[in-house]
């Protein structure tokens, strides 16, 4: 997992920190799901007599099939959910998705809302660009107007991630929790996550009379939370943070850790005093968080105003957080520069080439004459059925002609391009350089590492020139990288769709496969983000406002709350990539 996905300044950030956030998403879920609602005064607000509106769902051009329940459409994976209820005098349409298995999920779309009197006959009257996931709020349409018989939510996919969450069913380690209950991990994989850890494995396999290795730091589910960091899952560091938090701490693993403080640290979507912040960091004993706090505090004189107002820091610290932690970053901020932090990453012990004598946790991978060293566990998670096996027990990897011309395209060392694919496969593993990116998915699709090949396709830079731009289509084409090929598609019709013209022009997309063509001609001519500059289904950002309204002839949203989840600086360079991220909102 990248940095780059635990930003604390993203938009994913958004849906945080306290549990109050997500306690708040389930309560507004549960009431898109409740046919009786409480009005604000309390009492119950009774249904109206009136015929429900017709509600249809199409993504991609296709009309979605009826799912298991009433009014539910399946996507592949997903299911859409559709609940009609009268709030306030008003009739509300909300819809939500879920998964139908455990799994790290989102989708992306460019949506619209389509209302007519007739089926025949609709109108688009509202349209943007939507992010659901495991914690987004379902979109809530209000329908002004009885008239409104027929309600049609159309959707293209911009970008689609579906991840089942291992079952722990298989594996050579046994780990047993206090309530009795069992799960089987792949050897040394908890040796990613801490050295305390670690140590525990190797007790577990030098004993024969040990059958499991018992987890007593910390709650069954703030283990599994462990887990899910260490296992390739796409699972975001926010999504359960106190437990995933509690079993950091409990068992020591200091890059979690740190991450978990720089997340609370920098969290920005919601106000937070200092002094929440701080109690935060406390009660979840985030020792980095707290020193870092304190420090900053004191740096910007915020510290020295609450000691004035009689603020009573070893009451609200407790003396031993008070004496070992805050006061020395007090007095070391005495002393810096206004732009010091005393917030360091931990430094990362990774070596592929050499095996310390007596390491047991690590497989051997043979690849061009040299031996690579990764955590066996790490390696059992990803896949090793397309490894070959040598007479000495080592894996051995494919040097492909793909990759090769895909190395000396980039004047790349194959033995580089597979160090830091290695890195980027670790837990907070560092993103390839971007000269590497191709090369990284090709290898990774040779060996059948798919969750890595689809989490890179996702960190390509944006085509700049028309060669830029066919190559990348090409190569989506080639590796069948969905994601890739589904933003390039709707790019024709915004940021690139002069580079698009030129290609056409050109007859160079004739190489393309049919589908890829027909998509690029499709958004040139009838893309749903044409004219960009007033269109926000040109952009790939997620709007916030999930509360609309709309009639026969128009619909817009409520503006209350933050807008667009992501804000972000325009340049030059970023206006002609991107297209311009701004979005034209007319308020009545």
């Amino acid at each position: 997992m990248s940095l780059s996905e635990l930003s604390v300044l993203s938009a994913e950030t958004a849906i945080s920190f306290h549990e109050m956030d997500l306690e708040l998403l389930k309560e507004s879920q549960k009431t898109a799901n409740q046919e009786d609602v409480r009005m604000s005064v309390g009492e119950e607000a009774k249904t109206e007599a009136i015929q429900e509106t017709v509600v249809f769902v199409a993504v991609d051009d296709q009309n979605l099939k009826n799912g298991p329940a009433q009014d539910t459409f399946v996507f592949e994976k997903l299911l859409f959910c559709v609940k009609q209820v009268v709030e306030y005098g008003s009739r509300h349409v909300y819809l939500s998705v879920q998964s139908t298995t455990p799994a790290e999920w989102q989708l992306l779309v460019q949506l619209r809302i389509k209302t007519g009197c007739e089926s025949h006959i609709l109108n688009v009257v509202d349209k943007d660009v939507y992010k659901f996931d495991g914690f987004s709020y379902p979109l809530n349409v209000e329908v002004q107007t009885n008239d409104v018989k027929f309600l049609k939510f159309e959707m293209r996919v911009l970008n689609m991630m579906y991840l089942d969450l291992p079952t722990f069913q298989e594996g050579d380690e046994v780990i047993e929790f206090d309530d009795g209950s069992r799960i089987r991990v792949h050897a040394n994989i908890l040796a990613l996550l801490s050295d305390f850890m670690g140590k525990a494995e190797k007790e577990y396999a030098s004993r024969s009379d040990c059958p499991a290795i018992r987890a007593t730091s910390s709650e069954k589910e703030a283990f599994l939370e462990l887990l899910y960091q260490a296992y390739p899952t796409r699972r975001p560091i926010y999504a359960s943070f106190r437990r995933l938090t509690a079993g950091a701490v409990g068992y020591k693993c200091d890059n979690l850790i740190y991450h978990l403080s720089k997340h609370l640290i920098e969290y920005n979507y919601r106000p937070m005093t200092f002094l929440q912040r701080f109690q935060a960091a406390i009660e979840n004993r985030l020792e980095p968080a707290i020193r870092e706090l304190a420090f900053q505090a004191a740096l910007n004189g915020t510290w020295n105003r609450m000691i004035q107002s009689g603020f009573e820091p070893e009451n609200f610290c407790g003396r031993q957080v008070y004496t070992q932690i805050v006061c020395p970053a007090i007095l070391k901020a005495r002393t810096a520069k206004p732009d010091a932090t005393t917030l360091q990453a931990p430094t990362q012990k990774l070596n592929f080439i050499e095996l310390e004598a007596g390491d047991t946790t690590k497989s051997a991978i043979l690849f061009r004459g040299t031996c690579f060293y990764i955590n066996s566990g790490l390696l059992a998670a990803h896949g090793k059925e397309m490894l070959c096996i040598g007479q000495n027990g080592e894996y051995i990897a494919r040097y492909t002609p793909e990759f090769h011309r895909e190395c000396a395209r980039g004047d790349l060392i194959p033995g580089e391009v597979l160090i830091q694919l290695l890195a980027y496969m670790h837990p907070m593993g560092d993103v390839p350089h971007p000269d590497m990116i191709r090369a990284c998915i090709v290898f990774a699709h040779d060996h059948g590492w798919n969750v890595i090949k689809e989490n890179l396709e996702l960190e390509f830079e944006p085509p700049i020139t028309p060669d830029e731009y066919m190559s990348q289509l090409v190569f989506g084409d080639k590796f069948d990288l969905k994601n890739l090929l589904r933003v390039n598609i709707q790019r024709a019709e915004s940021s690139c769709r002069e580079l698009a013209e030129a290609l056409e022009k050109h007859g160079k997309l004739k190489i393309l496969k049919d589908r890829t063509r027909e998509g690029i001609m499709d958004r040139m001519c009838s893309g749903w983000g044409l004219n960009p500059m007033v269109n926000r289904l040109s952009t790939r950002f997620p709007t916030t406002f999930h509360h609309r309204t709309v009639n026969l002839q128009r619909g817009k949203a409520v503006v209350v709350g933050e807008g667009r989840a992501i804000d972000t600086l325009n340049s030059l360079a970023s206006e002609h990539a991107f297209g311009e991220p701004n979005e034209l909102i007319v308020l009545d």
